[in-house]
Order: C-alpha cells, then structure tokens, then sequence
C-alpha cells in the first residue's frame, strides 16, 4: 500500500564526517555533520549558515573531513551537542548547544598533523580527506519551510 506522507523535515542521513577547520585565533574546530553526498574528487557538504565551520570554511577555504566508523561511536555523541561559536546562536541554545572550545579533548580524539592543509585530521577516523573550499552556494533561500540559513559547499579533495 502506497502512502504519501508530507513530513516536518526531508533529511536523509548519510555516514557521519567529523570536519576538521581552523578557528581565527589558530585553534580547531571539530564538528560532525551528515549531509554530504560525493561526485569524483568533490564533496558537497549542506551546513548550517551560523556554524563556526561554515565560518571557518568562508575565511580559510581548508578543511579535512574524517569519515567516522561505528568505533567513533562515542566521540560523535560527545560532539553532537557542542559548537565552537562562543557566542551560541540563538536557535542552538534552544537545543541545548554548549560551547566547547577543545573539541578534540571533548571527543577524546587525537589530532594528526595534515600534509596539504593546516586543519589536523583526526587520528582515528581510517578515512582522512584533506580538502579545500570550490564554492559556497546559500540553500533552499526560496523555501520558507527551512527555518535556519544553510549552506550547499563545495570541496575539492586535494
């Protein structure tokens, strides 16, 4: 039996990427995300517009993006409430976001230098992908169901 249903959100969750950027005073953000999608050498990440990540990604144009395995388990669940904007955006606070300014101590990971980017990559995650920055495309800005201003970025892995 066929039933269309209309629900609150259209968010097909995809493997978790723990994002490795670099923060304006030199230290690292560490954010997990799960809406990326691969085509050759590119990846396209959706992320929130507020996010110290999308910021980090505007101002550096580097990141690495560490594909997490069911052993990163419990780093992914200790970073899923936290953020790196000391200032907490409204609609995070609501949720209960808190910041965390050392994210890797948080998650209990260890930071592995990089050899092309300056962000680290994350020493346990098997699958480390240096990138950098092709375009940032604002999403979904005709559609008044996304309440919160995203983000469709383009990285090139290099």
């Amino acid at each position: 039996m066929h039933k269309e249903v209309e629900p609150a959100i259209h968010y097909w969750g995809t493997p978790v990427i723990l994002i490795s950027t670099l923060n304006q005073d030199g230290t690292v953000n560490l954010a997990p995300m799960s809406s990326a999608w691969w085509l050759g050498w590119s990846c396209m990440l959706g992320l929130d517009a507020s996010s110290k990540t999308t910021e980090n990604l505007k101002r550096t144009g580097e990141c690495v993006l560490n594909l997490a395995s069911v052993d990163n388990v419990g780093a992914v669940d200790r970073l899923a409430m936290s953020t790196g904007s000391l200032s907490v955006p409204l609609h995070k606070k609501l949720l209960g976001y808190r910041y965390v300014a050392d994210k890797f101590a948080l998650a209990g990971l260890t930071p592995q230098p990089s050899t092309k980017v300056v962000p680290p990559r994350v020493n346990e995650c098997l699958v480390q992908l240096e990138a950098v920055v092709e375009q940032l495309i604002p999403f979904a800005i005709n559609d008044p169901r996304m309440a919160i201003p995203s983000y469709a970025i383009e990285v090139r892995i290099i």
